[in-house]
């Protein structure tokens, strides 16, 4: 049933701009992504958004917009969280071509926990 009715919409609605759409599609994805992280990384210590905003001098409200996607944390940011459950964190350059070997070497940086 969900199906036809999103089958429905996307007639009804069809896509006027597909690179804008894209870009969006990508940005949420990333959101998710990291909102799905950071969750992860708190649960995962056992902590509150409240703790864990006292650990990374910021506020609660802030960790529960990280949380729902709602916005995205920077890179400071990042390394404060990884720092704040002692967790390292790496970021990974690597080929767009999924099926390509995974090369770390110098496309990786590493932040947070030491």
């Amino acid at each position: 049933m969900r199906d036809k009715q999103l089958d429905r919409v996307r007639r009804e609605n069809p896509v006027a701009d597909q690179g804008e759409y894209d870009e969006s599609y990508a940005e949420a994805s990333l959101a998710f992504a990291l909102a799905r992280l950071v969750y992860g990384l708190r649960t995962q210590a056992g902590i509150t958004q409240t703790e864990l905003a006292r650990r990374m001098s910021t506020t609660q409200s802030s960790v529960a917009r990280w949380e729902s996607g709602g916005s995205l944390p920077t890179i400071d940011l990042l390394d404060r969280l990884g720092r704040a459950v002692d967790v390292r964190l790496e970021l990974v350059a690597s080929p767009s071509d999924t099926t390509a070997p995974k090369d770390t070497g110098d496309n990786a940086v590493a932040f947070g926990a030491r």
